[in-house]
């Protein structure tokens, strides 16, 4: 599905944008927050009360929190989006998804973890030949977002490799 924007004003929409709206936002919610604790009633418990922030933290604090939370929009938008193109695509071609690994952790960090593992530790392809035998020949490791299809099906990886190897996204 094309973009109406170029690769480079699509980036600078979905990095730069958000900090940009962000930053002055944090600012200025910080700076009321500090403003409010100044007029608070002395009737409310002291624990409720966030602690003063120093005027010279307000910009710092804001561009981490800013940025923090922009890394964390991009990567998740980003996953939505080809989720969403893809099964736009899949639709168009009447094909049928394959099965994803299901991990415990968000991003299957638990399932990456296991796979780090297993190169460390054990046979460098264990883990795979145990997620085989649960979720057959063709299967989707999702981690952090990414889709890595995995087959040992022969037939497949020779028509991958020799016989439509033009084809295929290496």
């Amino acid at each position: 599905m094309p973009t109406p924007f170029s690769p480079g004003v699509s980036y600078l929409l979905s990095t730069f944008v958000p900090k940009l709206v962000a930053t002055p936002a944090l600012i200025l919610l910080l700076d009321q927050l500090q403003k409010s604790q100044a007029v608070a009633p002395p009737s409310l418990p002291p624990r409720i009360f966030i602690p003063a922030v120093p005027h010279w933290l307000l910009t710092p604090s804001a561009l981490l929190i800013a940025s923090l939370v922009g890394t964390l929009a991009n990567i998740c938008g980003k996953a939505l989006w080809q989720t969403l193109v893809q099964r736009y695509e899949m639709s168009k071609l009447n094909a049928v998804p394959v099965q994803v690994v299901q991990g415990k952790w968000p991003g299957n960090l638990d399932v990456l973890q296991k796979l780090l593992h297993s190169y460390d530790n054990d046979y460098a392809y264990q883990f795979l030949d145990d997620v085989t035998e649960e979720y057959g020949y063709l299967y989707c490791l999702r981690l952090l977002g990414e889709d890595i299809i995995v087959t040992m099906n022969p037939n497949y990886i020779k028509r991958v490799m020799a016989t439509e190897f033009q084809s295929w996204e290496k």
